[in-house]
């Protein structure tokens, strides 16, 4: 049996439909995703690191598994009379102020440059 053929309508190109895929949506929802990723990589910490800067997420990960916590006590306020410019001295004191108000005394700093091996 053979089958007849069926008459297909005129093609008329201006009429189809392009199928056309936009590149500006895509781009920016890749953008995003790649301002996330940047920003959840090197999410900050509220721990100081010896330097005195917060430490990012992974470098206090890996200060906890290379044994580079360091408990920070509070040592005693500074002497003004050992600075030589007032200003300094002012700074100083005030900054001792704040960590003696802090309602944490207890302060762990990290030493990024830690390479032991954790214990466990």
């Amino acid at each position: 049996m053979i089958r007849q053929r069926v008459t297909q309508p005129p093609v008329h190109p201006f009429l189809r439909d392009p199928e056309r895929h936009d590149f500006w949506p895509g781009f920016s929802l890749a953008l995003i995703a790649g301002i996330l990723l940047f920003c959840g990589a090197r999410h900050v910490t509220g721990v100081e690191t010896q330097d005195g800067n917060s430490a990012w997420e992974f470098q206090l990960v890996r200060a906890f598994t290379s044994g580079g916590l360091e408990f920070a006590e509070p040592g005693p306020p500074p002497d003004p009379a050992s600075f030589s410019n007032p200003d300094e001295a002012a700074a100083a004191m005030d900054r001792a102020a704040r960590a003696e108000a802090s309602t944490l005394k207890a302060r762990y700093r990290v030493n990024t440059g830690a390479a032991d091996p954790c214990p466990t």
